[in-house]
């Protein structure tokens, strides 16, 4: 996880920003929790991407990942 993210207030926040499709597949294909969002959300072309996760919000350079909140 540490490769692809770094933690920013409980969340993690992808390292590589809104377009480096490369990473954020390989994060996608090592992560247990992935879900698909809608396909009308999709911003990759390949289906298990972090950018096609239900649980990523979007910042104005990343995302976070929503589902592996960091517990305290």
């Amino acid at each position: 996880m540490q490769q692809w993210f770094t933690q920013v207030d409980g969340l993690w926040q992808f390292k590589f920003g809104i377009e480096d499709h490369l990473f954020a597949r390989e994060a996608a294909a090592s992560c247990q929790v992935f879900l698909s969002d809608d396909e009308d959300e999709h911003t990759d072309n390949v289906l298990r991407s972090c950018y096609n996760c239900m649980y990523r919000r979007w910042q104005p350079s990343s995302f976070q990942c929503y589902k592996t909140r960091i517990k305290p």
